[in-house]
């Protein structure tokens, strides 16, 4: 299985989160992965200030600091919060029967937001009935802060969690469940239990399963796969085999912090907050911020008709196709010819320019699972045959221009096959006639 090329740091803290605590799934309403991260962050200095406290208190900037967001925006943290005291969650071990029951309770009990000497501080507490297993648990897995802040979706985030409960365990294999039982645990969504698209097995596969493995193979220290078990010629029944990578390497990209000014923002503009950050996390913080400004510009004119859905209008601008600022041509007749070498040779460029901002774009705009598929394929073909592209991959990933511009080459040669950046003539003028026009 393949292994991301990222040099060792010191290894983050853990979490000793309760086994009762890792299959959470809420009674109405759906929790989103930013909310299940806030609340682990929040387990884990709980646990450090120890089960004799009654109601805990940090510093807001190492919250920020465990979750790598980069604003002291609180309004998006308030909505988290709120969630966390009105939505009730059934509490469930992975394995049936393992550890304490206690049914149904808010994640917890209250919070509140104070500002100290110019220091915002957050504060919370616990139900007496859940303090006890969440803060000095008898069976627990160790979850990684690090390994959280790498992962992006809620389904790969609840299957990791899982999966570290059973990593150590003889077999490394995870309870077998049924579908309607993984389906609202990876999801955070109690309506995946009985309706929705997730009760096709094939979709439910495509979209949320594979891709939590695919994540969790990639960006954390565990090796995942999944194993079927059918009634009849139908998949029934799930789990999967989990194992530690034996020399785990880091993500080939630092972790994105997540901005939570962005989120805000467009929450403030009107759009729901779960969909402001599907919003950001599909489409990037550059074009979602750019999308962002138009909405607020448009919600700001009075002189026209109030939007009726801020949510569908930041969609549609993110979803319109972006027109690239083309250089003017004088010429539109074919470049042939010893005299106008030199316009071709500037127009190649331009034209390879053209092409490899289209592959980095599809890039970015395709599924997860689509684009760690890339990543991987990339490491394996081209990184690991060439020593100077592998020191620059692995301090710099796509951040270093070394690393991008190989990437975007073999996307490009990828999607549309080699040649790619050798067009014909023909190809040439076509380009040079609709950059012009």
């Amino acid at each position: 299985m393949f292994s991301p090329m990222i040099a060792t740091t010191n290894k983050a803290p853990d979490i000793k989160k309760a086994v009762e605590t890792l299959a959470i799934v809420p009674t109405r309403d759906k929790l989103s992965v930013l909310c299940r991260k806030i609340y682990n962050v929040m387990m884990f200095h709980a646990q450090q200030q120890g089960i004799e406290t009654q109601i805990f208190r940090i510093e807001l900037r190492r919250v920020a600091q465990n979750l790598d967001f980069t604003s002291n925006n609180t309004e998006v943290l308030k909505e988290h919060l709120r969630q966390m005291v009105t939505t009730k969650v059934e509490w469930q071990s992975p394995t049936t029967g393992e550890g304490a029951r206690w049914g149904v309770a808010a994640l917890i009990a209250h919070a509140e937001l104070t500002n100290v000497r110019g220091e915002a501080w957050m504060e919370w507490s616990y139900a007496p009935t859940i303090k006890q297993a969440i803060l000095d648990p008898e069976r627990y897995a160790k979850i990684s802060l690090e390994n959280q802040a790498a992962l992006k979706t809620m389904a790969g985030l609840a299957l990791y969690e899982i999966c570290a409960r059973y990593v150590d365990n003889p077999g490394g294999v995870t309870a077998k469940q049924s579908l309607a039982w993984w389906r609202p645990v990876l999801t955070g969504d109690p309506a995946s239990k009985e309706q929705g698209a997730y009760l096709d097995w094939k979709i439910f596969n495509r979209d949320v399963v594979k891709k939590a493995v695919a994540e969790i193979n990639l960006v954390t220290d565990l090796e995942v796969s999944q194993i079927e078990h059918k009634r009849g010629r139908s998949v029934a029944e799930l789990q999967f085999k989990v194992n530690r990578k034996n020399r785990y390497k880091k993500p080939l990209q630092s972790v994105s912090p997540v901005n939570l000014a962005d989120v805000g923002r467009a929450i403030q503009a009107g759009v729901p907050q779960e969909r402001a950050e599907k919003l950001l996390e599909r489409h990037g913080e550059q074009k979602y911020k750019s999308a962002l400004k138009e909405l607020e510009t448009r919600v700001a004119n009075r002189s026209l008709e109030p939007v009726r859905s801020p949510e569908k209008y930041l969609s549609a601008v993110l979803e319109s196709p972006q027109a690239a600022t083309k250089p003017e041509l004088e010429s539109t007749k074919p470049l042939t010819g010893k005299e106008e070498k030199a316009v071709r040779v500037a127009l190649l460029e331009q034209y390879r320019e053209s092409r490899r901002a289209e592959a980095f774009s599809l890039f970015k705009e395709m599924t997860d699972d689509k684009r760690l598929d890339y990543l991987s394929e990339f490491e394996l073909r081209v990184v690991s045959n060439n020593p100077a592209l592998q020191r620059s991959w692995v301090s710099k990933g796509l951040d270093g221009a070394m690393g991008k511009a190989f990437f975007v080459s073999f996307l490009a040669e990828n999607m549309w096959g080699q040649g790619w950046d050798t067009p014909t003539d023909s190809q040439l003028l076509n380009y040079k006639l609709a950059a012009s026009g």
